[in-house]
């Protein structure tokens, strides 16, 4: 198994907390609402974080980033390194009772491909299979195309279903009655954009979860999320406002918890042609001039963001992986704050007088998301463009980003796996949806250099190899600046009375992580 690099280090916290005791229903308020309930319908961070308590994988992640075993006890790779045994645990049941067994495993990887609109696919995670076979109930055989050391990484972050769900489309898991997995906890009811209702799994195979009922509020307002936690009508929220932090800590019956984050925010800018359609057609493109691009980068006082707007949470980012992670190169700089080169580098590229155009971001989706694309905007604007903002309510912004309706947007990716290698392919590589390649790469930036030098990480099973790899791509990106690299996002929860949260290594707010005192 390839071993994964501990995750930040020492540095996962774990808080302690205040409150009542004995609960066994709680309410949870989150900040984003998923955009589907269908586990296979998007890889985004909201969506994710409410499948993995719902189903489950056949790979985890373990706190100190290596793989542990889930729905799988064990597998290994023949010599050809291309044939692939998994031995599947025994005696799981999905919610239905029906019994979990490899056959569910070969019609998850079948149905993946099948699921229309997604805004963030998930076949690119299942691109190096070139065949997956039940050989019986508790064996799974998958062989790949070529070798992909990488595979396991792909496995840990797909959801299993149960064959029974047949053809069910993404709506019926909405109703619940494709909502079949064989997670800690089962969905009861679920009304999209308000709440989401789930009850504990009492069959579950691993560790039963703490609380019995949980009713999750999805309160996109920081203000409206903040109060429902003061008011106790929510026992615990995420992405806590960092300007409320001081307050709430302050508060005899609430306690804050926040831990550093492996979601980098970044402004992608459209580089495919020659003309780009938030932008006036006689300007052209001007994205697709590197200079542009670093201007841009150099124009952006990230140290101001995260210091006026984000109160010191969060850091400035320079590529996905910060340290601790897996692929993090520390021989990339971190971007400067050069306003007068910005302006400089504008001019040498033809473009001194600058251009006129709207940037979009989520409203609602990240921390204060709406005052921090405000902030680019009037930095940018300080450097000759003429720019508008427009913030979208996030359940239609991925959709409308992903359709390309952009030219200039702000958004994350967060490392969920302990390396840099999906956030790469995902966000960086060539879009190629037969390759698997590019899902989210939205803005189209593509290098030969860039896919070659990531086509060799995912060939090599040597840590050593694959991790030079990783930094060699990460490197051309930067050089290149593919993309706009702006901050890791500091998470920030809170909690009342007597109730733990431990964060995970992934920064989704689980509430399997949440704990009686």
């Amino acid at each position: 198994m390839t071993k994964l690099s501990q995750f930040l280090g020492a540095t996962a916290l774990v808080a302690l907390m205040a409150g009542t005791a004995g609960a066994q229903s709680i309410t949870a308020g989150l900040a984003a609402a998923p955009s589907s309930m269908d586990p296979h319908f998007a890889t985004t961070g909201q969506n994710q974080q409410v499948a993995a308590i719902l189903y489950d994988r056949l790979i985890h992640i373990g706190p100190d980033g290596n793989f542990v075993p889930g729905l799988a006890t064990e597998w290994s790779v023949s010599d050809d390194r291309l044939t692939w045994t998994f031995t599947l645990r025994e005696g799981v049941t999905f919610h239905d009772g029906s019994p979990f067994t490899a056959a569910d495993a070969v019609f998850t990887f079948e149905r993946i491909p099948e699921v229309p609109n997604s805004p963030a696919p998930f076949t690119q995670r299942l691109a190096a299979i070139e065949s997956a076979e039940a050989v019986d109930d508790h064996t799974l055989v998958i062989t790949t195309s070529a070798p992909a050391p990488g595979l396991p990484t792909d496995l840990s972050t797909i959801y299993i279903v149960s064959q029974n769900v047949a053809d069910a489309e993404s709506a019926d898991f909405d109703r619940g009655t494709a909502a079949i997995g064989t997670g800690p906890y089962r969905q009861v009811s679920y009304s999209p954009g308000e709440n989401l209702v789930i009850e504990r799994n009492p069959d579950y195979w691993g560790d039963a979860p703490e609380f019995e009922d949980v009713t999750i509020r999805f309160l996109d307002n920081s203000a409206s999320r903040v109060a429902s936690l003061q008011a106790g009508e929510v026992d615990f929220i995420d992405a806590v406002p960092p300007n409320d932090l001081d307050r709430l800590r302050e508060m005899a019956d609430v306690t804050v918890v926040a831990a550093p984050s492996a979601r980098m925010l970044y402004m992608g800018v459209d580089q495919l042609e020659d003309t780009t359609i938030q932008i006036d057609p006689s300007v052209g493109n001007p994205f697709r001039d590197q200079r542009v691009r670093e201007a841009l980068s150099l124009a952006i006082n990230r140290e101001a963001i995260i210091d006026r707007i984000q109160f010191n949470s969060g850091a400035p980012a320079n590529q996905f992986a910060p340290e601790g992670i897996f692929g993090h190169n520390p021989d990339i700089p971190q971007p400067e704050y050069a306003p007068e080169r910005a302006r400089e580098l504008l001019a040498e590229a033809g473009y001194g007088d600058g251009w006129s155009m709207t940037i979009h971001g989520p409203a609602g989706r990240y921390v204060n998301d709406t005052d921090v694309l405000l902030a680019i905007g009037q930095m940018w604007s300080q450097v000759g463009l003429d720019i508008e903002v427009e913030n979208v309510p996030a359940n239609v912004y991925f959709g409308q980003a992903t359709a390309r309706e952009f030219s200039a947007f702000m958004v994350a990716f967060g490392i969920t796996t302990g390396e840099s290698s999906l956030a790469l392919r995902n966000v960086l590589g060539t879009a190629d949806e037969d390759r698997g390649w590019g899902s989210n790469n939205r803005f189209r930036y593509s290098s030969e250099a860039f896919d070659a030098a990531l086509e060799r990480a995912f060939e090599a099973f040597e840590d050593a190899d694959r991790e030079a790899a990783l930094q060699e791509a990460a490197a051309i990106a930067a050089e290149d600046v593919a993309l706009i690299p702006l901050y890791w996002e500091g998470n920030n929860w809170a909690v009342r009375g007597e109730i733990d949260f431990t964060p995970s290594p992934d920064g989704r707010s689980l509430i399997t992580n949440l704990s009686q005192r």
